[in-house]
């Protein structure tokens, strides 16, 4: 079966960015998450997130970008999280109430 979202990383002197693409949402966070966890795993000094050509996108997938900061603070790693979503999307993040989270990553 073929993936309906994409990962990409790339890592330079201890910075790690993430590019993440497609349907992110609980039908494949499971696979997300571990793969991320993986790269963590190497303890970069800095971690940047990039969200771009969403398809869908669903609160699981926010509550993942969550724990990577959550887990920058514990760890000593600096996570920077950039999210370019269709309008629509947008909106619907903003209206589960997770608008300051996504002004706060611009």
């Amino acid at each position: 079966m073929t993936e309906n979202f994409n990962i990409e990383y790339k890592s330079n002197k201890g910075e790690l960015d993430i590019i993440l693409s497609g349907q992110l949402t609980i039908v494949s966070i499971k696979k997300i998450t571990e793969s991320v966890k993986t790269q963590l795993n190497n303890k970069p000094k800095k971690v940047s997130i990039t969200v771009n050509d969403v398809e869908n996108i669903d609160l699981t997938f926010v509550q993942l970008l969550q724990s990577i900061k959550n887990s920058g603070v514990k760890n000593g790693f600096e996570v920077e999280v950039s999210l370019k979503l269709p309008e629509d999307l947008s909106s619907l993040i903003k209206n589960a109430g997770f608008g300051s989270f996504l002004n706060a990553n611009k």
